[in-house]
Formats: C-alpha cells, sequence, structure tokens
C-alpha cells in the first residue's frame, strides 16, 4: 500500500513539484518531479528512514527487541544504570572476562530463550568501537579477514551452564541466503561455541522503515515482530533482526528493536 502525501508545487517553477507528509511529528518533503509513482514512493521510504536512522545514533538508550509482539530482550548502552546491574551479575559468574565499562555506548542485556541457538536465558555484551582481536577469534576457533569485519561484536554469557558464545559481525557473507531486505548498511553476523563450533544459524542485520518490514513480513509469511503502538510510543524504529538456517535455509523469527534514547 502506497503512502499518502501532498503535492507542493514550487513558486519559481511550477514543473518542480515535491511530496510532501508529516509522520510522528515530524515534516519530509521528497523531490516529486517526472518521478514515477513507484520511485516517489521510494523516495519518502528512503527520507523515513534516514530520519530513524538519525534518531538511532544517540549513544544512551534502551532497546526493547521484539518476536512476534513480545519482548524477548531489553538493552541498555553501559552508561546507564540499568545496565551496570547486569554487569555486576555478569562480573559475579564471569569475573574480568571482558573490560566491561571500556566505552559507555557498549550494549548489554537480558536474553531469553526465544530461539536456537539460545537454549537458556542469559546476558548479552556487545562490545563497540572495536574489531575482535585475532586472539580472541581463535580461542573460539575461528578466523575472519579483518577487512570484512565490522568495529564491533557480541559475547553472550549463559549463566545456567557458564557457556559463552561469540558472535562475529561482518559485512560480507559468501554463503547462499534466503530472500532478504536489502540496504548498504546491513550485515551478517555468526555465532561461535567455545568448543569452535559453529551455529547454523546466521543473523541478518537490516535498516528498513516498518512499512517495508511488514511488507516483506506478508510476503514470506513471517511474523511482523512490533505489536502495533510501538511505533508511536518509542523514539525510532529502523533495525530489524533477521534470521536463516545456512543449511536448510529456513527463516527464524524476525526481531524489531524499538528505541528509547534517554
Amino acid at each position: 500500500m502506497n503512502r499518502e502525501y501532498t503535492t507542493r508545487v514550487s513558486e519559481e517553477d511550477v514543473a518542480e513539484t515535491y511530496a510532501t507528509l508529516t509522520k510522528n511529528g515530524s515534516y519530509f518533503e521528497v523531490p516529486k518531479g517526472n518521478k514515477s509513482e513507484e520511485e516517489v514512493q521510494q523516495g519518502i521510504d528512503d527520507a523515513l528512514l534516514q530520519e530513524a536512522l538519525f534518531k538511532l545514533s544517540a549513544d544512551h538508550y534502551r532497546d526493547d527487541v521484539y518476536c512476534d509482539k513480545v519482548i524477548v530482550r531489553q538493552d541498555y548502552s553501559t552508561g546507564l544504570t540499568e545496565a551496570q546491574a547486569l554487569i555486576q551479575e555478569l562480573q559475579a559468574v564471569f569475573p574480568d572476562y571482558e573490560d566491561w565499562d571500556r566505552h559507555n555506548h557498549n550494549i548489554v542485556g537480558r536474553y531469553t530463550a526465544y530461539r536456537e541457538p539460545y537454549n537458556n536465558s542469559g546476558i548479552s555484551f556487545y562490545s563497540s568501537g572495536e574489531k575482535p582481536t585475532e586472539s580472541l577469534l581463535l580461542s573460539f576457533n575461528t578466523s575472519y579477514l579483518n577487512s570484512n569485519l565490522l568495529e564491533w561484536y557480541g559475547l553472550k554469557f549463559d549463566l545456567d551452564s557458564e557457556q559463552v558464545m561469540l558472535k562475529v559481525v561482518f559485512r560480507s557473507y559468501e554463503g547462499e541466503t534466503p530472500e532478504l531486505p536489502t540496504n548498504p548498511r546491513n550485515f551478517y553476523a555468526a555465532l561461535y561455541n567455545q568448543d569452535g563450533t559453529e551455529s547454523n544459524w546466521v543473523d541478518y542485520y537490516a535498516f528498513a522503515t516498518p512499512k517495508k518490514i511488514r511488507e516483506f513480513c506478508a510476503a514470506k509469511g513471517l511474523s511482523y515482530p512490533l505489536p502495533p503502538t510501538i511505533h508511536t510510543d518509542c523514539d525510532a524504529v529502523g533495525c530489524w533482526g533477521f534470521v536463516f538456517n545456512k543449511n536448510t535455509l529456513e527463516y527464524g523469527p524476525v526481531k524489531g528493536y524499538a528505541r528509547y534514547n534517554q
């Protein structure tokens, strides 16, 4: 379904027209001219996404992560008091495993056993601003071209089994994938156990508007992750988590990230 908009005509040149709309209190204006309706709709979508990405750039925030309308994880930047309580839990079970407070925009959050390979609940820790070291990669029996790595990585701490998983984040994936939403900013992640085995499930993080993801989920028979009111309750929605089985290309549950800037 196309978004409704109003056409504004330039006072200087009647051939110069713009598609305008107001959404969630923000005004948007997109050049229209001789563009097709499909191109105009894509321009509106791009403008809405850029607004969301700007709101996602805050240093201090909470992300409510949803699957099938249910919160499965809450992430906090480590400068917040909620994050410090989780870090104390990590420090008690995994003392000095990481420099938890190295950056105040690192992320920590409690997750549930909502999909494979997360069989128990635990705490996620994401180190932002630097790539995993070669020694860290080798400790999980893996290695990557440095040029393909992004400047953050994740650690999944299972408090029941006291096992750790490493999440390696990278730009390009060489294997076959199912159809996925496209955007130049999108990226992949792989999970490794301490014994060096790699999970069969590959993560794919997509940046897109809720409209695009809702349409994609409907086309693929996937459950759209967010409840209906979240889009206006939170500060921004623009990041989505897809997952697929690298052997069967089966989709896993879709995640939606609702951002609350602090």
